[in-house]
């Protein structure tokens, strides 16, 4: 674990930098060293081992540049309305995932199972999935559950080092990588940076560990991989905690989360870790509609816990029943609302490649609307999304509904029509028509009546007059839409969607 860095492990870490990405206040871009010359990695991974093997690292690697980023609906003047970016340096970024290439195997095997935290296999899914399991065999036992979400208050940034230190020792064998890790997280410095460009005088830290690091989540784990065992069941993904305890009674279920949350905040304050009773809230769960207003009484230092009907875990509401109603109705709304936007990226004559939507689709909108799908797929209230969710398909797949008819019998090609570029051209003009409908008339695009009238005479083609609409385009052979006067509108093709 202490030997010297390896050109194959220098690779992997490299390979493992996500691009695109801002630099520290060094400006070295990730593309820098990703294209860098086999002399250039020899170098840097020589580079490396020295400060490790020294346990020295660069003054400049300690310091990160913060920017402060407005939070959704906050006001500018409050300062805790701001969310902090911090940007530490590339190379900084490399050395930190081989060490984490290191660690990570003899840590994670002693990690709690209950933490699901940052670790691999594991995730969010996982953790809502295993509650929301346990709340309705609850339900099938006839009995009561009650839940606590706990909150700390900058967790990430109120880690004791000198207790980080202990629990190192204890978890690591290697004495000299622990002494590193501990290098790494001392002397540490960040400056503010604005919007507007302004900056602030270099601030230290003295407790935390770096944001933005990828050895910040594990060595988070690690400070609170002791957590002591309680009569409820725990549930972790880093510094989000919950405990759930079922019993036959309201009574019991309130003794038991009362002396939980008791051991578990006496065990918070001893690791300097502070937890907010404020945003700390507590919810029932059960089928008794006649005490569906129940409110569960858990208080933590003498202050009691502010009781949710509907508290939100792991980015998923919580209902009494587990209907998820609520849920699915706000993430009907974010979905709406980002549907559109991809609504006004695309267009008939104009727009975005269907690539592009594709992509932005995925990135957008299903996202959003299949998070943690396996919780809540069997509910009711899914078609509350299930029709946004359709809208999307028809754009990025770049279909449309083709409606025979209409009220003078006319054939209406709306939004988007067939061919690789998502448009079907029949006349000069293209698509015409005030609403993107193609109107085929004796009068040309945009006729009086809104009849269709293709013949011969008129000049289209075909060997029996017709005119012939299909994928390939006009005068296909199979698949075609006959449109003559003696088959009249519609032809032999059924209404399709």
């Amino acid at each position: 674990m202490s030997g010297q860095f390896s050109t194959a492990e220098l690779r992997a870490a490299i390979g493992n930098l996500r691009q695109g990405k801002s630099p520290g206040h060094d400006n070295i871009h990730p593309e820098f060293v990703t294209h860098q010359s086999e002399t250039t990695s020899a170098w840097l991974c020589s580079f490396f081992s020295s400060c490790f093997q020294r346990s020295k690292l660069p003054k400049t690697w300690r310091r990160a540049a913060v920017i402060a980023l407005l939070k959704p609906g906050k006001t500018a003047e409050d300062p805790k309305a701001y969310r902090p970016i911090s940007l530490l340096c590339v190379p900084f970024k490399i050395l930190e995932r081989m060490i984490l290439s290191r660690i990570e195997p003899v840590v994670d095997p002693q990690l709690p199972r209950e933490q699901a935290g940052f670790r691999r296999g594991r995730s969010t899914v996982d953790q809502v999935t295993l509650l929301t399991q346990d709340i309705e065999d609850s339900f099938q036992a006839k009995e009561k559950v009650g839940v606590v979400l706990l909150d700390l208050t900058a967790a990430y940034d109120t880690v004791w080092h000198r207790g980080l230190h202990l629990k190192l020792l204890r978890t690591i064998p290697d004495r000299h990588m622990v002494k590193f890790i501990m290098e790494m997280l001392s002397n540490r410095s960040f400056i503010l940076r604005t919007s507007d460009g302004q900056r602030s005088r270099l601030r230290r830290l003295r407790n935390g560990v770096p944001q933005g690091s990828v050895l910040s989540p594990l060595l988070f784990n690690i400070y609170i991989h002791d957590l002591p065992e309680t009569t409820s069941r725990q549930y972790g993904y880093a510094d989000d905690l919950a405990i759930m305890l079922r019993r036959t009674t309201w009574s019991a279920v309130e003794q038991g989360l009362n002396q939980d949350m008791s051991i578990l905040a006496a065990y918070l304050r001893k690791w300097r870790l502070q937890l907010s009773t404020g945003k700390t809230v507590s919810a029932a769960y059960h089928l008794c509609n006649g005490e569906a207003k129940r409110e569960l009484s858990v208080s933590v230092d003498n202050k009691r816990l502010e009781h949710q009907l509907a508290p939100k875990y792991l980015g998923v509401r919580l209902d009494r029943t587990l209907s998820y109603k609520r849920h699915l109705e706000e993430v009907r709304a974010k979905v709406t609302a980002r549907v559109s936007l991809i609504r006004r990226l695309a267009g008939t004559t104009w727009g975005a490649s269907a690539r592009t939507l594709r992509i932005s689709t995925q990135a957008l909108v299903f996202s959003a609307a299949e998070y943690c799908a396996p919780v809540w797929s069997r509910s009711p209230h899914v078609k509350k999304v299930d029709p946004i969710i359709n809208n999307a398909l028809r754009i990025i797949t770049v279909k449309l509904k083709r409606r025979w008819g209409g009220i003078d019998g006319a054939i209406y090609l709306t939004e988007r029509g067939w061919g690789d570029d998502g448009a079907i051209y029949l006349t000069e003009e293209g698509v015409g028509g005030i609403d993107g409908a193609i109107y085929l008339t004796e009068e040309g695009v945009g006729g009086i009546d809104g009849a269709i009238y293709l013949t011969k005479e008129e000049g289209v083609g075909g060997i029996d007059g017709a005119i012939y609409l299909t994928k390939e385009g006009v005068g296909g052979i199979d698949g075609a839409i006959y449109l003559t006067k003696e088959e009249g509108v519609g032809g032999l093709m059924e209404q399709s969607t």
